[in-house]
């Protein structure tokens, strides 16, 4: 079973090689390459892990699809991007 580190290094990988390599240098820690990653799929100035206040789910997601009104297809390309290592125990393509 992957850690939580080994899933963060796999997304960090996919999404921004560049981070990667500067992980595997220690120029760069794990968490933050990861904070960058995240900050920049979500479409944020800043993303603190953790820290961040949550907000309801269902309330965010409700007002996201009233907002955008995607079609299905936009949905599951989001959340293969979002969770690349896991999407297929839960869609089938």
């Amino acid at each position: 079973m992957a850690t939580e580190k080994d899933l963060k290094l796999a997304a960090i990988q996919q999404a921004r090689p560049d981070l990667y390599a500067q992980v595997e240098t220690g120029k760069m820690s794990v968490q933050d390459a990861y904070n960058e990653v995240k900050r920049v799929q979500l479409g944020l100035s800043e993303f603190r892990g953790k820290n961040t206040k949550k907000k309801e789910f269902a309330t965010d997601f409700k007002r996201i699809i009233q907002l955008h009104n995607p079609r299905w297809e936009e949905l599951v390309q989001e959340i293969k991007k979002a969770y690349p290592l896991t999407w297929r125990e839960f869609i089938k393509s």
